[in-house]
């Protein structure tokens, strides 16, 4: 088969996948490591598993790449705050032209007369360098540095939560996609069993064993499920849709998308205590709330340690060019050159601070009330996950019943439409009983299968609820 260049194309991406997903590198609790199966393109089709769809989407995902820039916006700004531990260099040159020159007039004392002289250059150049190094600040500073640490910490967290957060989302459209996938079988079985009904009942009235009455029925019955059919149809439409808009994949492409997955049930065990032990040390607003905690503890410092005093150095070297006699400039040669150099120590204190009504003591009392609002805050929080956690885990333990229920219910429904359909054609049974029977298959296996959907829902809800992506 001839590829177009799109096919090539998505072979590519795929194989990029495979090789190194976007970083970070880590994502908690543990690596982000998918297996990348061999991409299957089949009469213009890309068939994708479950793994390969979670890999497809964080290579396509547009927010990834802007939390990922954050990140990397978060640690310049983290390098531009250590460089205040450092001291700051300045160099600067100058040059005048005067259009006047610069002397003194002559003057005569005593008999003796002082000549008039230049006191300038026509043209003079200075030079000069600074140098400032900060001392102490009494924490100012790595309180400073450490609050742009913690800034980088919170930007990861997010880069980290998107990534988590798009891994569930994806496996929870994908598994919607599976579930009308097998829904639109189940109605599509229904109407074949509806449509053999008709063939039956027509046989029997042409035998003379039935009225016409059961072949209207049966007719009629096929025609009232066929739009059921139709709409199942659409779902499994509309969610493929779904499960492309997060994989990034546009529509009007050369390609279609085919999803490769089961509906089948898989149990899980839970240990409460070590699911909210897990969610205090994953979930991704805890350590956002810790992490607005630290900053705020910070800025309290520095807010403290307003009132005192910040001490620095500095040195400046300062060069002026020479002139001689004739007011002309002399930069070249010995002598022509004069320098400067000052080096000292600067204290400097807010002296307002230390009076009762100043802004300073103000801005202590307001960040320490914010500290103590945002850790009852915290409180609060992991008190709505414990419950949430307990709430799911309920939640499972009910899904898992309704699946156990729902696997005999789907055995005994379909004992009793064999039976039904089999006494039917003997004509032991009316159409209706029939009817009665295909209904109730219908019910039972559509049910079964929402309680193995629904399960697998609560246990994505439970993974958003502890802040991981797997289990």
């Amino acid at each position: 088969m001839r590829m177009k260049p799109m096919l090539i194309f998505v072979y590519a991406l795929l194989f990029t996948i495979a090789t190194g997903p976007l970083g970070p590198e880590s994502l908690r609790p543990e690596s982000l490591e998918l297996r990348i199966l061999t991409p299957r393109i089949v009469a213009e089709v890309l068939q994708v598993n479950l793994d390969e769809a979670v890999a497809l989407g964080i290579q396509n995902s547009k927010t990834l790449k802007q939390k990922l820039i954050a990140v990397n916006a978060a640690r310049a700004a983290l390098q531009a705050a250590k460089s205040s531990y450092y001291p700051t260099v300045s160099v600067s040159a100058n040059y005048t032209h005067l259009f006047e020159e610069q002397k003194t007039s002559e003057i005569t004392l005593n008999g003796f007369t002082i000549p008039e002289m230049y006191t300038g250059s026509t043209d003079p150049i200075s030079l000069s360098a600074d140098l400032k190094q900060t001392i102490y600040t009494f924490g100012k500073l790595k309180n400073s540095v450490e609050i742009a640490e913690e800034t980088l910490k919170l930007a990861e967290l997010e880069l980290e939560e998107e990534k988590r957060s798009l891994i569930v989302e994806i496996k929870r459209a994908f598994y919607w996609y599976i579930l009308a996938g097998e829904v639109l079988k189940v109605q599509e079985q229904t109407l074949e069993y509806k449509k053999e009904t008709l063939r039956v009942a027509r046989k029997r009235f042409d035998a003379g064993l039935s009225p016409d009455y059961e072949v209207l029925s049966a007719e009629s019955d096929v025609e009232n499920f066929r739009p059921t059919v139709i709409s199942s149809d659409n779902q499994v439409r509309y969610a493929l849709l779904a499960v492309k808009d997060l994989l990034g994949v546009a529509e009007g492409e050369e390609f279609d998308v085919e999803l490769i997955g089961e509906l089948v049930a898989e149990y899980f065990a839970f240990k409460r205590e070590e699911l909210i032990e897990k969610a205090m040390e994953y979930k991704y607003e805890i350590g956002q709330a810790e992490n607005t905690i630290a900053i705020a503890e910070l800025n309290s410092r520095i807010t403290k340690s307003e009132k005192k005093p910040v001490i620095a150095g500095f040195m400046n070297y300062r060069a002026q060019s020479g002139f001689d006699s004739s007011g002309k400039p002399r930069y070249w040669g010995e002598d022509s050159w004069d320098g400067d150099l000052s080096v000292g120590v600067s204290v400097s204190m807010p002296l307002s601070a230390i009076f009762p009504w100043s802004r300073e003591r103000a801005e202590i009392v307001q960040s320490t009330l914010e500290l103590e609002q945002l850790k009852l805050g915290l409180g609060s929080l992991e008190s709505g996950i414990r419950l949430s956690i307990e709430n799911l885990l309920l939640r499972l333990e009910e899904e898992r019943a309704k699946i156990l229920s729902g696997e005999k219910g789907v055995e005994l429904a379909s004992r009793l439409f064999s039976s039904a359909k089999e006494r039917y054609e003997k004509g032991m049974a009316s159409s209706m009983e029939l009817q009665d029977s295909q209904v109730s298959l219908n019910a039972a296996q559509l049910g079964y299968l929402r309680s193995v959907y629904n399960y697998k829902v609560a246990v994505l809800d439970l993974m958003d609820a502890v802040g991981v992506y797997q289990f």
